[in-house]
């Protein structure tokens, strides 16, 4: 039920701000082509398992 609510919420904001929305595109975009996104995190073992 919360998701439901949650996607909701969202699709309200995209409503109201398009361009916010917008601009948040392009920065991602931006980020992409430049190399400065994070890469994916290399897995460590369970510290709990040791």
């Amino acid at each position: 039920m919360a998701s439901i609510y949650r996607a909701l919420t969202e699709h309200a904001k995209r409503e109201a701000y398009p361009e916010a929305v917008e601009a948040a595109h392009a920065n991602f975009a931006t980020l992409g082509t430049a190399g400065e996104l994070p890469g994916p995190r290399l897995a460590r073992p369970d510290r709990a398992s040791l």
